[in-house]
């Protein structure tokens, strides 16, 4: 298997250690990947390399116009973003989530990745305990997670994160 294709499908399984250096092989391999820079970014924001993370992203914004580096922002800056696109939510879209806490983490669990989430998550809805999943979003008291590193990873500027932060909100 290719280092990209054997870092991605690492990096999907939760094998984040082992990710890494599959993706650090095929950055390493192929210089003007766009892609092998990128996931190498976003795996080295998973295991606890911010600057290495934010220098490969700058590699794979270089060779590709198509992937700007992502746009960072404190968490609490994010927050705001989040509590401004729910105040400015469609009647039916409140209805939705009137009962949902919003809440926001920075990346998905690797523990939730292992069981099958997917590491680049925007969202997670985790229902109340005991519903099973009978009841619609907002007759209970569900958790709507919004992962703030995976949104700036998409977003090449404050105006693009506050977009896809009112547009996932919506659709939630």
């Amino acid at each position: 298997m290719e280092p990209l294709q054997k870092a991605r499908s690492l990096y999907t399984a939760g094998r984040m250690h082992d990710a890494l250096e599959a993706a650090q092989i095929a950055a390493e391999r192929q210089p003007k990947d766009a892609e092998a820079w990128w996931l190498l970014g976003c795996i080295s924001r998973y295991t606890g390399l911010p600057a290495a993370s934010d220098d490969a992203f700058k590699r794979a914004s270089q060779l590709s116009k198509q992937r700007p580096p992502p746009h960072r922002v404190d968490p609490k800056v994010f927050r705001r973003m989040v509590d401004e696109a729910l105040g400015e939510l469609s009647p039916d879209a409140r209805r939705r989530l009137e009962k949902a806490r919003v809440s926001v983490e920075p990346l998905p669990t690797v523990e939730a990745v292992l069981k099958g989430a997917s590491p680049d998550s925007l969202v997670d809805r985790r229902r109340a305990r005991g519903d099973a999943g009978r009841m619609p979003l907002n007759e209970r008291a569900g958790e709507l997670v919004l992962f703030q590193v995976n949104f700036e990873n998409r977003a090449g500027s404050e105006a693009e994160l506050r977009k896809l932060v009112a547009r996932t909100v919506s659709r939630a």
